[in-house]
């Protein structure tokens, strides 16, 4: 009996949603009496799973979100599964072979594919935000600025998004009163991203009761280290030394390994944005899921509502009943949709246009950042 096999790359929000859904519903429907057999193989160079979400916690008050509540490992999440339904090959994708539709990595021989779904998000700069480069690079970024905080009289966060926002928050409520902390927005206002203007208003009048300073239209050009201190050339052609800076600066897509006519001019895999299917004119059986394809904006919820979406078009293909249609697309939420804390007790929100009280941030968000999800998430039962 033959093996169909659907290579993942990626285990982060988008891989591991659609490993768990090929394998606890799509397969079993497809299996046709169990004429055919499938296998899900997973690469990907972290095999931990990392609840980036609650990244700015872990950062700045880690006595109240620890990282190792934050990092979970991935393996038990499929412990369900036989080594003929599963594999997890801890690795980075460092290329894809369309004519022999093979994936070549760091550590192994190549893998064979007969389906192939690209959900490798996306990376910033610095590694405390992602486990993009594995578990070890992450633990050691965060390590380093928990050495340092505490000691530190001048901290500076770069990027007004919600990133930044929430950190600046957080580290606001925790040295706000004890320590110099700026944020820079980078921008005109917070939360650029976002249609209405009061919420970034909002989100600034917040940090700043907590004694966080917020410059707009400024940018750190350029960023060295020198006698332990971090040196910061500005926009405005200024220098500024501070004892921590963090960057929460724009990510990019991790697509290196992606073929160049795959992708668009932000490097980003060409997506279909209600199918989630590789829009490439030709090519079948590839598709693409979360932040690093271009039907998303980087948010969670470009994950959360379109796997419907995508293990429907996977199904149909197998079954090949593939190409257009109007049921189970993807329909994506163009009215703001935001959750962000401004320390434990509350924050700005918006859900589909309307804005939320602080309350309702907290507890949706706020109060934990939503830490339970983690391990239903590796599990696949968020």
């Amino acid at each position: 009996m033959s093996t169909h096999t659907i290579v993942i790359i990626g285990a982060s929000f988008g891989g591991l949603a659609v490993a768990h859904g090929l394998l606890k519903t799509v397969l079993p429907q497809v299996a046709n009496g169990g004429k055919q057999s499938y296998k899900v193989v997973q690469i990907a160079p972290n095999d931990e799973f990392f609840w980036k979400i609650g990244a700015p916690r872990v950062i700045a008050n880690p006595q109240s979100l620890p990282l190792e509540k934050a990092m979970i490992p991935i393996a038990p999440g499929f412990k369900a599964y036989s080594k003929e339904q599963y594999e997890f090959i801890k690795a980075y994708a460092t290329s894809i072979d369309t004519s022999s539709k093979t994936v070549h990595t760091s550590t192994s021989a190549a893998v064979r594919y007969d389906s192939l779904v690209i959900a490798s998000g996306t990376s910033f700069e610095s590694n405390i935000w992602s486990i993009t480069h594995g578990s070890e690079p992450l633990k050691e970024a965060i390590k380093e600025i928990h050495e340092k905080l505490p000691a530190a009289g001048t901290i500076l966060v770069a990027g007004g998004g919600a990133a930044g926002t929430e950190t600046a928050g957080e580290l606001g409520e925790v040295y706000g009163k004890k320590k110099e902390i700026t944020l820079l927005s980078g921008s005109t206002r917070l939360l650029s991203r976002l249609q209405n203007k009061k919420m970034g208003a909002d989100a600034q009048s917040r940090l700043e009761k907590m004694g966080v300073k917020v410059l707009h239209d400024l940018r750190v050009t350029e960023h060295t280290t020198e006698n332990g201190k971090e040196v910061l050339k500005l926009s405005n052609g200024e220098t500024k030394t501070v004892d921590v800076y963090i960057e929460a600066t724009g990510d990019k897509p991790n697509s290196k390994f992606v073929p160049q006519e795959w992708l668009d001019d932000k490097q980003k895999v060409k997506t279909d944005p209600q199918t989630l299917r590789l829009g490439v004119p030709g090519v079948t059986g590839v598709y693409v899921f979360g932040s690093v394809g271009s039907y998303s904006d980087g948010a969670v919820l470009d994950i959360k509502f379109a796997t419907g979406a995508i293990l429907e078009s996977i199904k149909l293909d197998l079954q090949g009943k593939g190409g257009p249609r109007t049921t189970k697309v993807y329909k994506k939420v163009t009215s703001d949709m935001q959750f962000v804390p401004v320390g434990s007790q509350g924050g700005v929100g918006i859900a589909f246009g309307w804005k939320l009280p602080s309350l309702a941030v907290k507890m949706a968000k706020a109060k934990d950042f939503m830490i339970g999800n983690a391990v239903k998430t590796v599990e696949g039962t968020a």
